[in-house]
């Protein structure tokens, strides 16, 4: 871009979105000492994101004991920044997003084939089209699926515990909105950059996405790693038992999602007959855990083999991408919490020396499913920051 008084004036007003993204309410003065910009340029700026809809003034409040009171600005709820579907192997969530970072679920339905989900897709894009503040302009439409998608085309290229395949989403949904799509573990290491201090400030992050299968996604010098192909930290498709004659939905044997996701200790638990509370694989694996932590010995057999395996995926995962920060997440938020200490003792016995010191293990900010829709909606805040066009 060649600088001139157009171009720094549209770089201020993305520098001054981004920021009120990144903080949240900020006042005129606030601004000025954030992005070190002079206050006349704030207010050049603020008025022409005002007259735009991307800001609203709010209430005034009182920034030092002596000063005068100032007015709050804050990002518009007006329009909708995204319309998110968070897609699993059993239900499909549906929400949407603005541009202050927060998102709100509306529906859920079965994913089941992908003829039904898509017209599933089309019928809630017409009724949320509808009911909620959608505009043509600045609205975008997100998947995260749990497999191997095309950022570059929205197109998925495999999702293995769907057998969904080359599938271009342009191609099927009837509207005009940006289309985007990703791996659902790669929009929950973005969402976890975009709200947790710990990431923001490191950039060295993996966020291991437990579900029916194992996802992952890989965050380096703040930068997502997708490969070359798009499968980048595919870590559920690493093998942890080279001699196994169990096969995975990849097609090759061994891997590491079918020896510790959730869908493991669940069946182990259950296949003498007995049932567990909760009607999803979710709810089923977090009612194995809480009877463990009460002491029930049938739960802590049943998690053996899945606790012995997630920790040689976290050693690979350890050995690989060397990160900072390993955030564990997707369908429970109870693994570090629950099993930390025991993982913790596991991995440390096996890894090279001094791959560990300082490296943090926590469960995810988000609470079951919401960080794939999180991401999702943070990627539609960077598009419309980046196609800003100044007035």
């Amino acid at each position: 871009m060649k600088i001139n008084s157009q171009s720094m004036k549209l770089l201020n007003e993305r520098l001054i979105l981004r920021t009120l993204v990144e903080k949240g309410s900020l006042t005129r003065i606030e601004l000025s000492r954030i992005t070190g910009l002079t206050p006349s340029t704030i207010g050049r700026i603020v008025y022409d994101l005002v007259k735009m809809g991307f800001v609203e003034e709010g209430d005034q409040v009182q920034t030092s004991p002596l000063g005068r009171k100032a007015t709050s600005l804050f990002l518009t709820k007006k329009f909708c920044s995204s319309i998110i579907f968070n897609v699993g192997v059993e239900q499909t969530e549906v929400a949407v997003g603005y541009l202050d970072k927060t998102t709100k679920k509306l529906y859920e339905f079965p994913t089941e084939n992908f003829s039904k989900f898509i017209g599933h897709v089309n019928e809630f894009l017409e009724l949320i089209e509808k009911e909620q503040p959608i505009d043509p302009e600045r609205t975008s439409i997100v998947f995260a699926f749990p497999g191997i998608v095309d950022t570059a085309k929205a197109e998925i290229v495999y999702t293995p515990n769907l057998n969904w395949r080359n599938v271009k989403l342009h191609d099927l949904i009837h509207y005009h909105q940006p289309i985007f799509a990703d791996n659902e573990a790669n929009l929950s290491i973005l969402a976890e950059s975009a709200i947790s201090e710990d990431v923001k400030k490191s950039g060295n992050a993996f966020f291991l996405y437990m579900s029916q299968g194992i996802g992952g996604g890989a965050m380096i010098d703040h930068k997502i790693l997708r490969g070359e192909r798009f499968a980048g930290a595919e870590i559920g498709h690493t093998v942890v038992e080279a001699r196994s004659d169990v096969r995975c939905h990849c097609g090759n044997y061994g891997c590491f999602e079918r020896f510790a996701s959730l869908l493991l200790p669940v069946a182990k638990y259950e296949k003498n007959g007995k049932k567990l509370k909760g009607k999803t694989l979710a709810e089923k694996f977090d009612s194995l855990v809480k009877m463990n932590n009460l002491g029930v010995e049938e739960a802590r057999k049943a998690l053996e083999d899945f606790l012995h395996y997630l920790s040689i995926g976290i050693i690979n995962i350890v050995n690989t991408f060397n990160p900072k920060i390993i955030v564990i997440g997707g369908d429970s938020d109870l693994i570090w919490k629950s099993f930390g200490k025991d993982l913790y003792g596991r991995i440390s016995e096996r890894v090279m020396p001094r791959t560990l010191d300082g490296v943090i293990f926590r469960d995810s900010v988000f609470a079951g499913r919401t960080a794939p829709i999180v991401g999702g909606n943070i990627m539609s805040i960077e598009h419309i920051i980046e196609t800003l066009e100044s007035s």
